[in-house]
């Protein structure tokens, strides 16, 4: 059952993001008339509100979420916890390519996370979203040039980034299977920022 769900849902993911991504450009010469709209579009919600589950990766198939404690409590005491699932809200993503993620999973705890064999990557502006991951979690101890180089990824400035002078010891995830419960996106507000600085 959860197999054919799975399925269900990547085909209207797909399908949904080919619809979008055919229909949002326009030729400036077109004989179509367009009404300019203020209204700001969001890809993601449908035309009741709700908000369809973003998948990335492989399929999640693990049921049983693991606690913030047990993850917490079985790192100290093994070097890997394998094939888990884990829930939270995206703290940051990497803004030049979605490649990596901070993901809060307790009050004052957060996981880097990665993407298995660099095979997947999620949305520039999913930061806020909350996501559940398979995958497996670790702890290691990342270098001074690693931090910088994800400083300089996440946009930080050059005194930020300098500012980074000692490795430091965290919580790392690489993730097999993402899904964004309630992603939409801000791509085109995203675009005016940009635009506008």
């Amino acid at each position: 059952m959860y197999k054919n769900l799975s399925v269900i849902l990547m085909s209207c993911a797909f399908g949904a993001f080919a619809l979008v991504g055919c229909n949002s450009e326009t030729e400036a010469n077109s004989e179509t008339p367009t009404i300019e709209s203020k209204k700001k579009k969001s890809v993601g919600i449908d035309v009741y509100g709700n908000v369809p589950p973003s998948i990335f990766g492989e399929e999640v198939s693990v049921e049983e979420v693991t606690s913030v404690e047990d993850l917490l409590v079985g790192l100290e005491t093994n070097d890997t916890l394998r094939d888990i699932l884990i829930g939270g809200k995206i703290a940051s993503v990497c803004k030049k390519k979605g490649c990596w993620m901070n993901v809060q999973v307790g009050e004052e705890k957060e996981v880097f996370v990665k993407f298995k064999d660099y095979a997947f990557f999620v949305p520039l502006d999913a930061d806020g979203s909350n996501a559940v991951l398979q995958g497996n979690a670790y702890k290691e101890t990342v270098s001074v040039e690693e931090l910088q180089h994800y400083a300089e990824d996440d946009g930080q400035s050059t005194e930020e980034i300098a500012a980074i002078t000692e490795s430091e010891t965290k919580y790392l995830f690489m993730a097999s299977g993402v899904i964004l419960t309630d992603y939409v996106s801000h791509k085109e507000d995203m675009e005016e920022v940009t635009s506008a600085e």
